[in-house]
């Protein structure tokens, strides 16, 4: 699976959704194309951490404006 070659093997390492997107070629320019792909990318890693080979964290922005995002990276199962 091309989203598990591109997470980190340690949380320190995690990657948001955009870096993963970032680190899997996707070149979206428009609004909508990224929703959409960021949709599909994120219905991907749910399985993924609904399967065990995904764990994932919430963190919060603490520069600018404020807000939460998951970050993703693999299990010992994925590994």
């Amino acid at each position: 699976m091309a989203v598990l070659a591109v997470l980190s093997d340690t949380e320190d390492e995690a990657k948001s959704t955009r870096e993963i997107a970032q680190a899997m070629g996707l070149e979206i320019s428009s609004y909508v194309g990224w929703t959409r792909a960021e949709r599909r990318l994120i219905r991907a890693l749910r399985a993924l951490v609904k399967w065990g080979w995904v764990a994932y964290d919430k963190r919060q922005n603490e520069i600018g404006i404020k807000f939460w995002y998951n970050i993703y990276w693999k299990t010992e199962l994925a590994k």
